[in-house]
């Protein structure tokens, strides 16, 4: 699939090179470029971009300036832009870093840049699953500044426990502090996830068995779920008993 990318570059010899390396990535749609904030806000909202080149520094002529952060800023409170990747372009190192924490972005390339190093952070960047909605098989989190990506289809069951999610996948045992099963299970895709107690979402896939007496899923990892009082009956209207 073509990915397309949006360059904000005040700078018309560093926007022209920067256009170059990405028009030779295999994955590249699309190239759209602004040079400030306000026509990379209009592209945003009128485009689906799947990519972000930033340069921190927009303004030149205003002391400190940062606008390339505001302006990720504002699209990460946008839904459809919450985890979509982001390349910061500068030569503000502490900015930066502070920036990739707080922002999360995908990588940073300093001023001036290597031109085959950047190319392959794009390269890669544009290799990043997508996230269009909740079916496209990934889940999205997280921790400590950085995005991880967990395929849905490998997920067995997630559980909360003390201000924390665990996500048991088939390989791993994933810890998410204060995110709810709820939220959880709004993210994930219907057909496959059900709900059998407050605190706990299994895939229907790998479930082994279930004792209806009492009241517990054995999954196929070993593990045992319990079955709430409450959810319970539309658990098992969902898939089929008699409660």
């Amino acid at each position: 699939m073509k990915r397309n990318v949006l360059i904000i570059e005040d700078n018309k010899a560093c926007m022209d090179a920067l256009v170059e390396i990405t028009r030779k990535c295999d994955s590249v749609g699309a190239i759209f470029c602004a040079e400030n904030k306000e026509k990379a806000y209009a592209y945003a909202m009128e485009e689906t971009i799947d990519l972000f080149l930033v340069d921190i520094i927009l303004n030149h002529s205003e002391h400190q300036d940062v606008s390339g952060m505001r302006f990720v800023e504002k699209i990460r409170q946008m839904d459809k832009y919450e985890f979509t990747p982001v390349i910061f372009i500068t030569n503000l190192i502490d900015e930066e870093m502070n920036a990739f924490h707080n922002l999360h972005c995908y990588g940073y390339i300093e001023k001036p840049f290597d031109p085959e190093k950047l190319y392959k952070l794009i390269s890669s960047a544009l290799n990043f699953p997508l996230q269009n909605n909740k079916n496209n098989g990934f889940f999205y989190y997280r921790k400590d500044g950085i995005i991880y990506s967990i395929e849905v289809d490998q997920i067995i069951y997630a559980e909360t426990s003390f201000r924390k999610l665990v996500i048991y996948t088939t390989s791993d045992e994933i810890e998410i502090l204060y995110k709810t099963c709820n939220s959880l299970y709004k993210e994930l895709p219907r057909e496959y996830f059900i709900q059998c107690n407050r605190n706990a979402i299994v895939n229907r896939k790998y479930i082994e068995s279930i004792d209806k007496t009492n009241r517990y899923i054995k999954m196929k990892n070993g593990k045992s779920v319990e079955i709430g009082r409450i959810i319970g009956k539309g658990f098992f209207e969902e898939l089929g008993y008699d409660s």
